[in-house]
């Protein structure tokens, strides 16, 4: 009995002596980041039969355990992850928004401070010192742009350093993690499957540690050991062995690091999926907000450039010329060739030249692209943004070729292009880099335009026209518009002449006695009274095509119509072909077919143009009658419209002179009105109107009307019909002003000798529209396979009229040789601070900047309540943590006293079984 007394209580007193040591072991540790405290798990030991009972037999240690939690653990590893993912992104990105927000380090002061010098240069354009402040605050801007671009690259290499520091870690907790798991698979197997706690508080940490740098997950897989995977599913630990990482250069883009898994010869790019930890935010923050940084300001920078640049070169300077470039050349060859970037795996030889120019700045958006070459020559080029294709076509084989999106123009220039290779297109990331000012001195700015305009000084309307302004110098092709293609001169000077008060033309002034059409024409242009009215084309691909076949006006052959027969103008019936093309891939041309008919009047076959999209036809018909002089004093004269009579000429004896009346009325003009309006005008050689019809008359001195020239306005035929009576035989010619003249004779009295004038019609096709005939030789158009058979209509310039002009008015346009007061193309540079250039033509170089930091603003304030808020987060689930596994030492030291007053009674008990043991003995 004294025995298994002495038993029973030496094994209490080993599991007090166990739990003591464990006890001592937390507060050893309390300070130990990452230690779990541990607690001992005692079981009864199995009890003895003895008489009429089970006897017990003490106590045994069963285990020691850590008192942790699965499920909080594995949480505390994803909120760390977030935590840091936020913390690392909130750093940077404030960073950034202190750089571009701050008034003495971003763009507002550097733009407001030089539109302010170029408003000052607007109010004194001859003023010296104001030109050379534009020219300072212009290099000012050009070093915002720089030292902008450049700290933007202080802040990303500082993040490259941080990615690489990350990365060494994330390796070195990784071999950790493998290691640790051989040594608790040893340890397990040597203490016969108890675990080492210990060692598993060290992994755990280890992991949690690596969780801080990228999001992990992890799972048992046996013998103690656990795998660590990424959140993508790539594995960074399996059992013992572990996966490296690495940074390595960017095939697509060496400007950059991409995160790889080192596979024998080969690397695993990993880069998209990494997420998480203090690396997942590093790469979110370089990948998204900062090359949006990049691209938003490049953006500004090459619009800015690129309109300026624009104004100032259709501008004069001091000197009288053309103003250079006020700012870098957005389309230099290095600046466009540095936009692309050829992968580093594209084969080889490394012959190929490609350039990526600027085509309309203000479509360009602030995204990446790629261009990747697949087999046949076919060739995709994806917005990396969105993800979008936005062009597919192929490789001609004909170099240089080129191919127009988004604002771009991709130029392949030459070099080998084989299935496989790939570029990325970056448009605007170096703009702020590439910014600068070219503007060398003062009397270089070009202030004034080149365009002058004047009403002349005999106007007797209320008619005005405005400065008028030069849009462009060259054209689509990029060659120079030849208005302005001799410097120092406007070729031609133009002249506008209203040949009513509801039409007007435009004609070539080098001869100011003797003003001549333009080639192609403009004539007959429509006046609106009480609006302004633009005189020139602004479509720059608008093409003209006239009438000049061989059944225009008055054909050649033709021959009068006596006694009485049908008037008709001969002309045929065609089929023309409207063609509309686009420049969106993909969309099939439309075409439209129109049948003249046979003997139509221009302004029928105009009308049915006209309902054809991006056409716009003007008809008219024009008749001279000369050689008046043969006609006897009775012989009458008559011109008719569609056979109604307009206009006769009848001669007076009693008063010696013609009498000339209209035997229709005009709707407008009483008859008697008209009557006198004529009379007056015929004196004057000006012209003069009645039913549409208009007529300028040259007066003999002693015949009277020698000449009349005639015009109907809307291309209805003119039909001119002599009758002769007893008095003799008359005769007159009657001409088109282009084609022979027609004679019609006068053959007795009651006869008449007529001939029917048909029209003509000048066609304005819009950009990407054409025009063809069947016969392609047409009668009534010409070879429309001729190069000049649709001419271009773009002048580069524009302006236009007002009020209300009266017939014979005329206004001029000419170079302005006296530039130096002029401000105009100042202004219009000034306005450039205001004007929506920006994204489609929404925004303005300041209200773009603004966006971009208000943008950054936005995101760093929401990044700051993110981080705010999971370090809350964070925060409890560490504290939950705490309260299941961390060491309380108010608890330990109870534990203490209580383990201490066990192992006493125990040892008590030994005592006692001693004491019992020696007393019998000594009965004996």
């Amino acid at each position: 009995m004294t025995s298994n007394l002495l038993g029973i209580s030496v094994t209490g007193l080993r599991v007090a002596q166990s739990n003591l040591s464990i006890t001592g072991h937390n507060i050893a540790n309390a300070s130990v980041e990452g230690y779990s405290r541990q607690a001992v798990n005692s079981i009864t030991n199995p009890a003895t039969l003895k008489g009429g009972g089970y006897v017990g037999n003490g106590v045994n240690v069963a285990s020691i355990e850590r008192i942790t939690n699965g499920f909080v653990t594995e949480q505390l590893r994803v909120d760390t992850s977030l935590f840091n993912d936020l913390e690392a992104y909130n750093e940077n990105i404030d960073q950034l928004d202190r750089l571009l927000s701050d008034p003495s380090t971003g763009l507002s002061s550097g733009l407001e401070s030089f539109f302010s010098s170029m408003q000052n240069g607007a109010d004194d354009p001859t003023s010296i010192p104001s030109r050379q402040l534009i020219i300072s605050e212009s290099k000012n801007l050009a070093d915002k742009f720089n030292t902008i671009f450049a700290r933007l690259d202080v802040i990303n290499d500082g993040v490259d350093n941080f990615i690489s520091s990350a990365v060494s870690q994330i390796n070195s907790l990784v071999n950790n993690v493998a290691q640790l798991n051989q040594r608790i698979s040893d340890a397990i197997g040597a203490g016969g499957g108890s675990q080492p706690n210990d060692l598993l508080d060290q992994r755990d940490e280890a992991i949690r540690n690596l969780s801080q740098l990228v999001a992990v997950q992890s799972y048992e897989q046996g013998f103690g050991q656990v795998n660590v995977v990424m959140n993508s599913g790539q594995n960074l630990v399996v059992g013992t062995e572990a996966r490296t990482i690495s940074l390595v250069t960017s095939d697509q883009d060496a400007r950059k690091l991409d995160v790889v898994f080192e596979n024998g010869d080969s690397n695993i790019v990993i880069t998209d999926q990494i997420s998480g930890g203090e690396l997942g935010g590093l790469l979110r923050f370089q990948n998204s907000i900062m090359d949006q940084t990049y691209n938003e300001l490049g953006r500004i920078a090459i619009v800015m450039a690129d309109t300026f640049n624009e104004i100032h070169t259709q501008g004069i300077n001091l000197d009288n010329e053309f103003g250079r470039n006020f700012f870098y050349d957005v389309n230099d060859g290095l600046v466009s060739r540095n936009r692309v970037v050829g992968n580093s795996n594209n084969s080889t030889p490394n012959d190929r030249i490609i350039s990526l120019n600027i085509e309309n700045s203000a479509e360009i958006g602030a995204d990446d692209y790629e261009v990747a070459v697949e087999s046949g020559g076919l060739f995709r080029i994806t917005n990396l943004t969105s993800g979008e294709e936005v062009l597919t076509s192929v490789l001609t084989g004909v170099l240089p070729q080129r191919v127009e999106f988004d604002g771009l123009e991709l130029v392949f220039e030459g070099g080998t292009f084989r299935a496989g290779d790939s570029f990325k297109l970056l448009p605007t990331r170096s703009g702020a880099r590439d910014f600068s000012s070219e503007i060398l001195n003062a009397s270089s700015i070009a202030f004034g335009s080149p365009l002058v305009t004047d009403a002349s000084i005999g106007n007797i309307g209320s008619g005005s026209i405005n400065q008028g302004e030069l849009l462009a110098l060259d054209d689509t092709d990029g060659n120079p518009l030849p208005l302005f293609a001799t410097s120092g001169q406007m070729s031609p000077p133009l002249v506008v002449q209203f040949t009513s008060e509801n039409t007007y033309e435009i004609l070539d002034n080098s001869n100011p006695g003797n003003p001549v059409s333009l080639v192609p024409p403009i004539r007959n242009q429509r006046y609106i009274v009480g609006s302004d009215n633009l005189l020139f084309s602004t479509d720059q691909g608008e093409t003209l095509v006239q009438s000049n076949g061989d059944l225009v006006g008055l054909p050649a052959g033709r021959t009068p119509v006596t006694g009485g027969g049908a008037l008709i103008n001969g002309y045929p019936a065609e089929a023309i072909t409207i063609t509309q093309t686009f420049d969106t891939p993909g969309v099939a041309p439309i075409t439209n077919t129109v049948f003249s008919a046979i003997n139509a009047t221009a302004r029928e076959t105009a009308s049915l143009l006209n309902n054809v999209s991006g056409v716009t036809a003007t008809a008219f018909t024009y008749a001279e009658i000369t050689d008046t002089a043969s006609l006897s004093r009775t012989t009458p004269l008559q011109i008719s419209l569609n056979g109604e009579d307009l206009i006769e000429y009848e001669y007076d004896a009693l008063s010696a002179s013609f009498i000339v009346s209209s035997t229709v009325p005009d709707p407008s003009v009483s008859e008697d009105d008209f009557n006198d309006y004529l009379a007056d005008r015929i004196n004057s050689n000006a012209a003069l109107s009645a039913r549409g019809i208009f007529a300028l008359a040259a007066v003999d001195p002693i015949s009277g009307i020698s000449e009349l020239r005639i015009t109907a306005p809307e291309g209805d035929d003119l039909q001119i019909t002599l009758e002769a009576d007893a008095g003799g035989p008359s005769t007159l010619n009657v001409s088109d002003g282009s084609n022979p003249v027609v004679t019609l004779t006068g053959a007795g009295a009651g006869n008449t000798s007529a001939i029917a004038v048909g029209g003509e019609i000048d066609i304005r096709l819009s950009d990407n529209v054409t025009l063809g005939t069947f016969p392609p030789n047409s009668l009534l158009f010409g070879d429309t396979s001729s190069p000049t058979f649709a001419l271009s209509t773009y002048l580069g310039i524009q302006a236009s009229i007002q009020g209300v002009p009266s017939i014979g008015d005329t206004f001029t346009l000419g170079f302005n040789n006296d530039a130096a007061s002029d401000n105009r193309n100042a202004l219009a540079m000034s306005d450039l601070q205001n004007r929506t250039t920006i994204n489609g033509g929404t925004t303005s170089y300041s209200d773009s900047y603004s966006s971009l930091v208000e943008t950054v603003g936005i995101e760093t304030a929401s990044s700051r309540s993110n981080k705010e808020a999971s370090e809350r987060v964070l925060d409890e689930i560490t504290r939950l943590r705490d309260s299941i596994s961390s060491v309380n030492l108010d608890e330990e030291a109870s534990n203490l006293i209580r383990y201490e007053q066990m192992f006493s009674a125990n040892a008590q008990v030994i005592s006692v079984a001693r004491d019992l043991f020696d007393r019998l003995i000594n009965s004996f």
